[in-house]
């Protein structure tokens, strides 16, 4: 993996560990209903939980090729849901995301923040505490909140050609200075993602991803369907069975292409 500025851990293994820093100011949590029909929904237990991972996104479309490099964290909540943790740099820019998902599909809960200089992501371990970091001042931000959640089939079992359907509804902020626990400066848009779902034929070697990932992978392809006027695409996906999660491989919108490399995978023993 070449030098990567967020990654001052000497290795990823590293950024995998450690304790949950202070409470956030603002609970990060899911409305009732949303929490419940996520839970019912939510897989079983993985037998080997991905607990971090590196990963490099090239874009190409209408505008200059860019490129943009992440490191993640993520933890499996007792009630199933899944908690993540990001931190990218692009050239000039650095960003942080939090977010509860439905087991990697899509998310139900993100903040999302710019960063004056380069972070390594929070502990996700336990969700309700978590801030971005544990010393950063953050710029801007966003937040978004599921406010409805309806589920066709079994996203979080997928079975060889067997098609799901995910739609939810949700609620949008855009936050003052200050990060996350400010004041939204407009108030909230709602708008609806539908994603339509095929999973491949047949699973094949979750090492053709990254080598060190065991087991099998079924690849999964999503149209997503934004209303009203928001961005829709193709998203490519690629489930990992061992443990339990998606990891998003690719994306293609009107006038864009992307492609993410995973180029480091750290689990659990």
């Amino acid at each position: 993996m070449r030098p990567f500025a967020l990654a001052s851990c000497a290795m990823l293994a590293a950024c995998a560990t450690g304790t949950p820093p202070p409470a956030g100011p603002r609970a990060f949590e899911l409305a009732p209903p949303v929490r419940e029909l996520a839970a019912a929904a939510a897989p079983a237990q993985p037998a080997r939980l991905l607990r971090a991972y590196a990963l490099s996104i090239e874009t190409v479309g209408a505008g200059p090729a860019a490129h943009v490099d992440v490191l993640g964290r993520q933890a499996r909540l007792p009630g199933g849901l899944l908690v993540s943790v990001t931190g990218s740099r692009a050239p000039g820019a650095f960003g942080m995301t939090r977010s509860l998902g439905l087991c990697g599909l899509v998310s139900l809960r993100l903040d999302t923040a710019l960063a004056p200089r380069p972070h390594i992501p929070a502990d996700p371990a336990r969700a309700g505490d978590i801030r971005f970091t544990d010393a950063a001042r953050l710029d801007v931000g966003t937040r978004m909140q599921a406010i409805d959640l309806r589920i066709d089939g079994a996203p979080c079992a997928p079975r060889a050609a067997e098609p799901f359907t995910v739609a939810v509804q949700t609620r949008s902020e855009v936050l003052g200075p200050g990060g996350p626990g400010g004041e939204p400066a407009s108030r909230g848009a709602l708008a609806e993602a539908r994603y339509e779902c095929i999973p491949a034929p047949a699973p094949e070697p979750a090492s053709a991803l990254h080598p060190d990932l065991p087991g099998d992978m079924l690849r999964v392809e999503c149209r997503r369907e934004a209303m009203p006027g928001g961005a829709s695409g193709h998203l490519s996906y690629a489930w990992i069975a061992s443990s339990a999660v998606y990891l998003l491989t690719g994306h293609r919108g009107q006038d864009i292409a992307q492609n993410y490399v995973y180029t480091d995978v750290v689990l659990d023993p």
